[in-house]
């Protein structure tokens, strides 16, 4: 047996999340276990469809257990997110290597680069440009292209980055999973070309918030998961759907809450503030807030943070348990390997959080609290609890 996982989003899943799943296989791999992100994502919004809905399009088209990312990670930071996802899968305790698609495809290359990242030279530099006002990234690429003779493009393709923290994690929790890179083709990340019959998760997100075909870019047996999802995506982004919430959220907050999000630094929590009492739509609020030192996604993230009132505690609570979402036959051998080495609780349903300790409940109440704001983002509004009610998938 030989279990290897992928950090993923699924959001939704595609042809090219197929392909990665597919060459894993072909790699050796005879069970795959997929951390998934809950209902909130990285970039700072909300999924387009549920955590159920997505587990079991990913389990149709070759994952064996899906696991939730928490909402804590799952909408956070490339360095959170990814050492979130590496935390929960080296506390399986049985999984042999980590995947990840990249724009290098050379884990060589993507190892070297993490070695000079975490070089104390580099991480003065890193701060010093910080302190010029720089963005975390273009402080970082800076200091690496100075001190060494990388390409530049590599530093500057997303999954590259997301590449480097994984690796990053895996190494500060001195994991025995060992980091494996697939060549990422087709439709670059957030790219609005197509190719052939694969495209970017954001162009796809597009079409379909757009009510338009999108068939072609994901497997046939997902087509008809999705379409009978209970929780449609609205005509717009889900966060976009309940604008008037959020900023009703927004502008009850003072400074010391906004000084209380997650990663908030340099003054983002007073730039925040002003913005909130000017603008007149998420939109507004962040082109206000917006400068050299403070990326959109970053923005973003403080504005869904702020919506679901996740606070700088939450945000250092270390993964408390694992919640599997689905499994198939390969995902219950999986689950029978785990049992005599995995070093965090299984969470299969709503009694068996019960038994953690309370940092566990307490996240698990705050993931259910933004599952029942996310129940009522899309075309129909859904009652509270899906988060304690919903069953495992099993295939």
């Amino acid at each position: 047996m030989k279990i290897c996982a992928v950090i993923s989003e699924y959001d939704p899943f595609h042809n090219g999340h197929k392909y990665m799943l597919e060459q894993m296989r072909k790699n050796g791999a005879t069970h795959i276990v997929a951390c998934m992100s809950g209902n909130f994502t990285q970039r700072g919004d909300f999924a387009v469809y549920d955590k159920f809905t997505r587990a079991r399009t990913a389990l149709m088209n070759g994952a064996d257990l899906v696991a939730e990312l928490p909402v804590t990670y799952s909408c956070s930071c490339a360095e959170h997110f990814a050492f979130g996802g590496a935390y929960i899968l080296n506390a399986f305790g049985c999984i042999d290597s980590l995947y990840f698609g990249s724009e290098s495809g050379n884990i060589d290359v993507l190892k070297s680069i993490c070695d000079i990242t975490e070089s104390e030279s580099i991480k003065a530099e890193i701060k010093k440009n910080l302190e010029e006002g720089m963005s975390f990234a273009s402080a970082r690429e800076k200091a690496v292209l100075r001190c060494s003779d990388v390409g530049s493009d590599i530093l500057r393709k997303p999954n590259n980055i997301l590449g480097i923290e994984y690796i990053k994690a895996l190494r500060k929790l001195n994991s025995s999973i060992r980091a494996n890179t697939i060549l990422r083709t087709g439709a670059e990340h957030d790219s609005f070309e197509t190719h052939s019959a694969t495209a970017s998760a954001s162009y796809i997100r597009e079409l379909i918030y757009k009510k338009s075909d999108c068939k072609r870019y994901i497997p046939k047996n997902t087509v008809s998961v999705l379409s009978q999802c209970k929780n449609q995506p609205p005509d717009k982004p889900r966060i976009k759907n309940m604008e008037c919430a959020v900023l009703y959220r927004l502008r009850m907050m003072d400074i010391r809450d906004f000084s209380n999000l997650p990663d908030i630094s340099e003054g983002l929590e007073n730039r925040l503030y002003k913005a909130v009492r000017n603008g007149t739509s998420a939109d507004e609020i962040m082109r206000l807030t917006k400068c050299k030192r403070y990326t959109m996604s970053r923005i973003r993230r403080s504005i869904v943070h702020s919506f679901l009132g996740i606070t700088k505690s939450d945000y250092d609570i270390l993964p408390k348990y694992i919640r599997v979402l689905g499994f198939n036959k390969r995902g219950r051998e999986i689950l029978h390997t785990m049992r005599s080495v995995c070093k965090l609780p299984v969470i299969m349903r709503y009694a068996d959080i019960r038994l953690c300790d309370d940092d566990a409940k307490k996240i698990f109440e705050l993931e259910s609290r933004c599952d029942d704001i996310f129940s009522i983002s899309g075309e129909k509004n859904f009652a509270c609890g899906h988060n304690y009610t919903e069953n495992i998938i099993i295939l």
